[in-house]
């Protein structure tokens, strides 16, 4: 009698079992496909720069404050609350209790003052605005859940730049470091950060094919906590040519796309049923870097020329199709920005003025020839070649287009010798402060990278930009930045083009999109659902 009891008792588990494993199967994961041309990819928090990058970044660290609202102070995210001393020099940071990494060890001070100073010593991405501010060793840490950061100066700044501080798993990079530079550090586990993460954020990677595609996976454990809907899986795809993309939301075979797409596709896209548009002003500056230190372009006599040899107008209305003429470098809705600045417009007489002042001969000038570079397969950015090119010929340029990948644009970035005459560049503001659209183009300190691509040196814009950095006062502030606005406008530093708006598309099941107006902030996928 035992024998077929036991069988049976078998066979119930199995029936049991089979039955759990077929829920399991039909539990349908929320998956979200997002396209974009852009192939730079980086997982590492202190040398994400570009929007591509920053969004691998804001999905899988954790800050210590969070941007929520366009030109809105951060909130407390990592950080619960936070102290400054009198003088303005220290700031003490009470920490969130129960924050876990992805391998499941707990988030603590520790991490945060080891993040900082392997951001200060890498001394690459977003490290340069806390140059002179903050060294190596300048982070104490109280107890497990208190820090202090003891600045060298006041920086007024300081709260809004921490929004590009991602927090990092101190024991996992030291337990994956690889022999380097850095001493006892060796590379400060760069290289493991090539393609995996050590974060808190919400997701973790899954799989990388560099320069194709990642695959993220929501983080179980993110500190947030979970709702139906949000998205489970992220499938983040290279799509080298910009139709494909379009022909792809149109199919409904991606959920989401990039931003950098021509105002012709977004309105094709718009006119499908089941996808949606969104348009959102952002402090965004889309502008031309002039670079300064080649010639002709270190004449100002000839930047002023093509200041006002250009069709502001067209560019608006016809290129972008929407958004407003940039009033210098500083967008017209971020706080800070001066509206008592020099806006050129098209006057063909004028810039014939200023040639005439130039140092170069109208001889010397015809026989250049002023090279354009922008992005390869970014539409917007080769029509503003097409039509720069033409306003140029009616004071005798010979303008050479030439398109470059993204990933070639930030190598020529690094040095004004690589550097062409004119690169179309998109400056998000990378924290919602002028210091972004100041200092960050025009200050020596922070050369090297795509912002900063004008080469514009100024010993009086340095002193301001420098000044403007420590001054806690915020009015004050925004007066020196003023300055410098006044005066890199005056000498044509750069050609201003516009503040566009900022457009994505998505399928319409694709809820709850939101953008604070920092660049790569609005890749952040927790904040998405999708409704079935």
């Amino acid at each position: 009698m035992n024998k077929p009891i036991r069988f049976i008792l078998v066979g119930l588990v199995v029936v049991l079992l089979g039955g759990l494993a077929i829920g399991v199967a039909h539990a349908e994961e929320v998956v979200l496909t997002y396209v974009t041309q852009q192939e730079t990819m980086c997982f590492d928090p202190a040398k994400s720069i570009d929007e591509t990058e920053l969004g691998n970044v804001f999905n899988t660290y954790d800050l210590l404050v969070y941007p929520l609202e366009t030109g809105e102070a951060p909130v407390p995210w990592l950080a619960e609350s936070w102290d400054v001393s009198g003088d303005g020099l220290t700031y003490t940071f009470h920490l969130r209790k129960g924050v876990l990494f992805h391998d499941g060890t707990e988030l603590t001070a520790e991490d945060v003052a080891f993040s900082m100073d392997r951001m200060l010593r890498i001394n690459m991405g977003f490290s340069w605005l806390w140059t002179g501010i903050l060294d190596p060793g300048d982070v104490e840490v109280i107890d497990p859940y208190t820090v202090s950061f003891h600045l060298n100066k006041t920086f007024g700044p300081f709260i809004a730049t921490l929004v590009q501080f991602g927090i990092v798993n101190k024991d996992l990079i030291m337990a994956n470091m690889k022999e380097g530079e850095f001493g006892e550090f060796g590379d400060y586990g760069q290289e493991y950060l090539e393609t995996t993460v050590a974060g808190s954020g919400p997701y973790t990677v899954e799989s990388v094919e560099l320069g194709d595609r990642i695959i993220f996976r929501k983080f179980d454990n993110y500190w947030r906590g979970w709702e139906e809907g949000q998205i489970d899986k992220v499938r983040w795809l290279i799509i080298p040519e910009a139709a494909t993309m379009v022909v792809m939301m149109k199919k409904g075979e991606a959920d989401m796309s990039e931003q950098w797409l021509s105002p012709e596709a977004f309105e094709d896209m718009a006119a499908t049923p089941g996808v949606v548009v969104k348009e959102n002003p952002q402090m965004q500056l889309f502008f031309l870097q002039m670079n300064n230190q080649k010639p002709p372009f270190d004449d100002v006599n000839v930047r002023k020329a093509i200041s006002y040899a250009f069709d502001y107008a067209t560019a608006i209305e016809a290129i972008f199709k929407g958004g407003a003429q940039a009033e210098g470098s500083v967008p017209v809705l971020m706080p800070g920005h001066n509206p008592d600045i020099t806006v050129y417009q098209r006057d063909i007489e004028k810039a014939r003025e200023y040639l005439a002042k130039s140092k170069y001969s109208k001889e010397e000038l015809k026989a250049m020839t002023i090279t354009y570079v922008y992005v390869y397969g970014l539409e917007i950015e080769r029509k503003i070649g097409l039509l720069l090119a033409d306003n140029l010929t009616e004071i005798d340029f010979n303008v050479e287009i030439r398109s470059e990948l993204w990933g070639r644009i930030t190598d020529m970035a690094t040095k004004p010798e690589s550097t062409p005459h004119f690169t179309a560049i998109y400056h998000t503001a990378k924290y919602p402060s002028p210091d972004s659209h100041t200092y960050l183009i025009y200050n020596p300190k922070a050369w090297g990278n795509y912002i900063s691509m004008s080469w514009y040196e100024n010993p009086e814009v340095t002193e301001l930009t420098d000044s403007a950095r420590t001054t806690a006062d915020t009015e004050e502030r925004y007066r020196l930045y003023g300055e410098v606005q006044r005066i890199t406008t005056d000498e044509a530093a750069a050609l201003f083009i516009a503040n566009p708006v900022l457009r994505r598309a998505f399928r319409d099941h694709v809820k709850d999109y939101r953008y604070p107006g920092i660049l790569g902030y609005d890749l952040v996928f927790y904040n998405l659902k999708i409704e079935k």
